[in-house]
């Protein structure tokens, strides 16, 4: 014997639509978090320590807040990667050279050379992100893809 309540067919969709809607609005605003702009720092970087700029549109003037810096190549191997220590955006800068931590930031893996021809990106995480897709040129410089 089923002991579950009798709930009208049309009741069930309209609690699926409720419920599909409440999750497509939370997806929504997570989703919504405003990302972090990674450039590099000029139009001169070059190897073999190019800087690198984060910015945060949402907070015009004031330093971006992330707590993680990897580079990664083209095929996803990490060729750097640091993590603010105390966990945290307190450490976070507006520039950053390759291969340099940041002061407050503790390195998860060491820094490999990049190499000509290569192409990289350079990813920021923390509440918000961004990533920065470059590639190097015959002469070291860095060219944004």
């Amino acid at each position: 014997m089923n002991t579950q309540p009798f709930i009208p067919k049309h009741h069930q969709h309209t609690q699926r639509y409720l419920l599909a809607s409440v999750l497509l609005t939370c997806l929504t605003l997570v989703a919504c978090q405003p990302s972090l702009l990674v450039s590099q720092a000029s139009d001169e970087e070059a190897l073999p320590t190019p800087r690198f700029r984060v910015q945060d549109p949402s907070r015009p003037g004031e330093r971006p807040l992330y707590n993680t810096i990897q580079v990664l190549a083209a095929n996803g191997h990490v060729l750097w990667h640091l993590r603010a220590e105390p966990f945290g955006d307190s450490s976070s800068v507006e520039e950053f050279t390759y291969g340099e931590p940041p002061a407050g930031f503790a390195t998860v893996v060491a820094a490999l050379p990049l190499a000509l021809g290569g192409r990289y990106t350079v990813a920021v995480s923390g509440i918000s992100y961004g990533t920065f897709r470059f590639r190097v040129d015959g002469g070291g410089k860095l060219q944004k893809q």
